[in-house]
């Protein structure tokens, strides 16, 4: 069960709900790198209950956020459909992502992730992308696009990050579309994504809704604002603004997994 000896401190997730909404806005990525440090840190809430409160403010705040995206005509509406197919292989992995994060020796996959994300890092700053440039069908790319969700999910999963680190990279390295819609897709599918995984953790009495509630009704306010800052933000500035947060993901990651490896 969460905590419940304290009463969620509303001032403190309010903050907290701002600053990552405007994060999760903006790059279009579910917050929890960022989320769940300041929850620990600030909040003085365990590990386990930061994530779980974090992913339950993912909800409100991806819906927001891509919807500010699609009514911001920044995004075309046609390209809702990408981002559900998207969360098809998500949805489908990320149970199993949960079950190797039990079974498997996680320390290899773990610099495998973080050597891709550093190269993500590097490529999205010399590869700007074109904002008129979105997703068209074909059946090669549905194909695609369920798998890269299928590897979103497992990773998220395994090893406890927000996938839009890696869905948001790809489509625009990989797909060369817009960051614009990237970060829009990646915020698609990430909604269902965060309902499955709060359903179980609600199953087995983890949710603190009041926490939850107060972290994610701010974080979803101010994702609009970030999508808006997203917007006008001039590409050749959104690309290093990216690289910098996988780098920001990469130092996390490498830190997390030292210390595993030390006690082990």
């Amino acid at each position: 069960m969460p905590s419940e000896t304290v009463a969620p401190r509303v001032v403190t997730y309010t903050a907290i709900g701002l600053i990552a909404g405007i994060f999760a806005g903006f790059f279009g990525v579910g917050g929890g790198i960022l989320i769940v440090p300041l929850l620990i840190l600030v909040a003085r809430v365990d590990q386990r209950e930061a994530s779980v409160t974090s992913l339950v403010a993912i909800i409100p705040t991806s819906l927001v956020a891509a919807s500010t995206f699609l009514v911001s005509r920044s995004v075309p509406l046609d390209q809702t459909a990408f981002g559900l197919i998207i969360a098809i292989g998500s949805t489908i992995t990320a149970p199993l992502g949960a079950w190797a994060l039990r079974t498997w020796n996680t320390v290899i996959v773990r610099w495998i992730f973080i050597i891709i994300l550093l190269v993500a890092a590097i490529q999205v700053v010399y590869q700007l992308p074109d904002r008129n440039s979105h997703l068209e069908w074909s059946t090669a790319t549905v194909l695609v696009l369920i798998a890269s969700g299928a590897a979103m999910g497992f990773v998220a999963g395994l090893l406890g990050v927000g996938g839009g680190l890696l869905i948001v990279p790809l489509l625009v390295i990989g797909f060369g579309v817009s960051d614009l819609t990237a970060k829009a897709l990646s915020l698609i599918a990430m909604f269902p994504a965060a309902i499955s995984g709060t359903i179980g953790s609600a199953r087995a009495g983890a949710v603190n809704w009041k926490a939850g509630i107060s972290l994610g009704i701010p974080m979803a306010v101010a994702s609009t604002l970030g999508v808006w800052l997203a917007t006008i933000t001039p590409v050749e500035w959104a690309s290093p603004l990216l690289a910098a947060v996988l780098i920001y993901a990469v130092t996390q990651l490498t830190i997390r997994t030292i210390r595993s490896m030390r006690k082990g």
